[in-house]
């Protein structure tokens, strides 16, 4: 059997497409951001090459959509399933997969972050990591993997009930 025709659930994850942040760089978590024009075009093609009848994602065959309420990847999923009127019966609009907060790092690029934090005398040993440091007024790692875990639960209850 081909994977097209595999009937045992899979898990797809999309990220969104290009914003004005994205493409220089920017730390984006909570700024709602629109899509660009060519981020509109990456996500059309995306769909177009991936989703249909036939093709790797049958959306007749999706049982749940899990989205961030950001406009960046509400675009997304409209767009990747732009051909199925019936997606938003199987849409999850849900803060719990929602971005990083990025907090006072919110619009900023790497070296901004880090000389605001030499700044500040944050960083005397060693240079400033986001996922061992965090960020100030914002996120953790720790804190931020509750969305992952809460993704795997949802994930796990829906194969308990497919496997009934």
């Amino acid at each position: 059997m081909s994977d097209l025709d595999a009937t045992t659930p899979r898990v797809f994850l999309v990220r969104h497409g290009e914003t004005e942040w994205t493409k220089n760089g920017r730390y984006t978590g909570i700024t709602d951001l629109e899509l660009t024009h060519a981020g509109v075009d990456q996500v059309t093609a995306t769909g177009t090459q991936l989703v249909g009848a036939g093709k790797l994602i049958d959306s007749a065959n999706v049982t749940r959509i899990w989205v961030s309420p950001r406009k960046r990847a509400q675009q997304t999923c409209q767009l990747i399933f732009s051909g199925d009127d019936d997606i938003a019966n199987r849409l999850i609009v849900t803060e719990d997969i929602a971005e990083w907060d990025y907090g006072n790092y919110e619009g900023l690029v790497v070296g901004e972050t880090r000389a605001r934090r030499k700044e500040k005398g944050l960083d005397g040993e060693r240079e400033w990591n986001i996922w061992r440091d965090g960020c100030e007024g914002g996120e953790y790692v720790s804190p931020s993997l509750y969305w992952n875990r809460f993704l795997i639960d949802e994930l796990n209850d829906l194969l308990i009930q497919w496997d009934d």
